[in-house]
C-alpha cells in the first residue's frame, strides 16, 4: 500500500542521505494494516529512527549506519 504520493515521500525524507534507509521506512510504513496507518510528516521517520536505535543502525535523530552489502529476504 502507498497512500503518499512520490513528491509526499521527498518531503518527508529529504534530510535522510541514506537510499536503505528511505526503502527500509517505506517498506515498514507499507506493512502496516490500513486502519492503523499512522499519519503525519513525521510518523514513517520516527517509526524508523526508533527501530533503527534499537537495531544499533542509527542514533534516532536520522543518522543511519546501515552497512552496503545488500540483504537476502528471500
Amino acid at each position: 500500500m502507498n497512500i503518499y504520493t512520490d513528491e509526499e515521500w521527498e518531503y518527508r525524507l529529504n534530510n535522510i542521505k541514506s537510499e536503505k534507509a528511505k526503502k527500509a521506512i517505506k517498506r515498514i510504513y507499507s506493512a502496516y494494516p490500513e486502519e492503523c496507518l499512522p499519519q503525519g510528516i513525521c510518523d514513517p521517520a520516527y517509526i524508523i529512527n526508533v527501530i533503527a536505535y534499537e537495531l544499533g543502525v542509527g542514533d534516532g535523530k536520522g543518522n543511519f549506519w546501515i552497512p552496503d552489502a545488500e540483504v537476502s529476504h528471500e
